[in-house]
């Protein structure tokens, strides 16, 4: 053949000369694996091992991504996998906290928690300062003086 397949690889756009080896939806299907799923048990994020391991070299599972149709495909993988390590991240600081309790460790864990969880907001931030005020009065004093003379140059 002489180059890498794309499309071809995935029974939902196979070719009837070549097999395909991957499905595109989230299970296995039709005797192809899902590549969605080896993505996601494979879990790298610098997808290397994942391109060796499928597709059996880095610069075949480049082309592969660069595909217009593989995109949003790629794109909800990436999406889901950076959610499931926030979860895993989410859930080991959970648990330091748990068991580590008042140590230093597990007050550590519990701000993290509390600064990247907790919904309380920012108190809104109060009266201008004097020198704001000043500040903001000449910028409106120098528009108006400068609308003004581009009226009377116009006539108006």
């Amino acid at each position: 053949m002489g180059r890498f397949r794309t499309q071809s690889l995935f029974v939902e756009m196979k070719n009837e000369k070549y097999p395909a080896p991957f499905t595109l939806k989230d299970y296995d299907h039709k005797g192809a694996l899902s590549m969605y799923r080896k993505y996601m048990e494979m879990a790298d994020p610098t997808e290397y091992s994942t391109a060796i391991a499928l597709l059996g070299g880095w610069r075949h599972w480049q082309l592969l991504t660069q595909c217009d149709w593989f995109k949003p495909h790629i794109k909800r993988w990436r999406d889901e996998l950076r959610v499931k390590f926030e979860n895993d991240r989410y859930l080991e600081m959970k648990h330091v906290a748990e068991t580590m309790g008042r140590t230093t460790q597990g007050i550590a864990a519990t701000k993290w928690l509390a600064d990247r969880y907790s919904t309380v907001t920012k108190p809104k931030r109060g009266r201008p300062s004097a020198a704001e005020k000043k500040t903001a009065l000449q910028d409106e004093t120098e528009e108006d003086r400068l609308l003004a003379e581009e009226a009377t140059r116009l006539g108006l």
